[in-house]
């Protein structure tokens, strides 16, 4: 099972409002727009070099609650860039940065960029703390300096991520990769389906009619039974496959889902149309799709050589 890049993120906000200042020669800046995603994701990347004034500022989507990731791209030397997060914005200039500021409280966070692979994401924390978050106004922002490293080092920033740590979830919400299909008790958690199908038509089985072991059909026993399916099945094209292989973003962490975790996405509508496979086996020779009108808890099983549409899932 492959372990998620990063978790819970709501809506996720990529921005590059870049804002570089420049007061060396010898200083450079490079912003290049990337692709948009959807409209309300944009990327730059941005290059700087130690020892000179130049500023990167990123101002946040909306007025909420965030957690900030970094996307870093690959070349960077720099082993302790500092970021700067000014949650109520900060209209003094040259002003030191200090958390016990009560109008614009500043709070500093070390990445070491040297240290970290190509395109990693990585979170800024305070004392390493994943739960790591801030209460931003509208005039926060996100900063970054290049007069605080070597004169010798760079350092790239390819996207900023702003993650809503607000709890103010609700079924059929864009979050974390994908909707929201399904919210436990405590409606923190719960179960996110990707955008889209993976697989217009795929086979349950990779070629041989064995059994799996993946016969768990309650919400929450989508990840084992792919894990299972995956273990016996090996390498190959086929529905389980496709999902544990699935990076949509920055998140890997995706399943197919048990047959009532796909049962969700009809109920919630996230899935309105033909029979999807689940991953729950059935015998060597059958397995369980789903889909259809009207929706029913349990379905019948068909043989594993039959082509559906498959629909990967995550938990948070």
């Amino acid at each position: 099972m492959k372990k998620p890049l990063f978790i819970k993120s709501t809506p996720i906000f990529c921005i590059a409002l870049l804002m570089p200042i420049l007061t060396s020669n010898s200083a450079f800046a490079l912003a290049t727009d990337g692709k948009m995603v959807n409209p309300k994701i944009s990327t730059k990347k941005i290059v700087l070099q130690g020892g000179n004034n130049l500023t990167a500022k990123w101002t946040v989507p909306a007025i909420s609650t965030y957690k900030v990731w970094i996307q870093i791209p690959s070349g960077s030397t720099a082993s302790d860039v500092i970021y700067y997060v000014y949650p109520k914005g900060n209209s003094v200039a040259n002003k030191a940065c200090s958390s016990s500021d009560s109008t614009y409280p500043c709070f500093k966070a070390t990445v070491n960029q040297f240290a970290a692979s190509s395109n990693e994401w990585v979170q800024l924390t305070l004392n390493n703390d994943a739960n790591t978050s801030w209460e931003f106004s509208k005039s926060g922002y996100v900063s970054v300096k290049a007069n605080g490293i070597s004169t010798t080092q760079q350092f790239g920033v390819a996207q900023v991520s702003f993650e809503d740590a607000s709890n103010s979830l609700t079924i059929g919400q864009i979050y974390q990769g994908g909707i929201i299909t399904y919210l436990d008790s405590t409606n923190l958690h719960g179960l996110i389906a990707a955008p889209q199908d993976q697989k217009d038509q795929q086979r349950w089985y990779n070629g041989s009619f064995i059994t799996t072991g993946a016969i768990g059909k309650a919400i929450g026993t989508g990840q084992a039974n792919t894990t299972a399916i995956v273990e016996a099945q090996g390498a190959g094209n086929y529905a389980a496959k496709a999902c544990d292989d699935l990076v949509l973003g920055i998140y890997s962490d995706w399943y197919l889902p048990s047959l009532y975790e796909l049962n969700q996405l009809f109920f919630n509508k996230i899935i309105i149309d033909l029979n999807h496979w689940s991953s729950t086996e059935n015998s060597n020779y059958s397995a369980f799709p789903q889909g259809g009108s009207p929706i029913y808890q349990d379905s019948y099983p068909y043989d594993k050589n039959w082509f559906w549409p498959v629909r990967c899932i995550r938990t948070f």
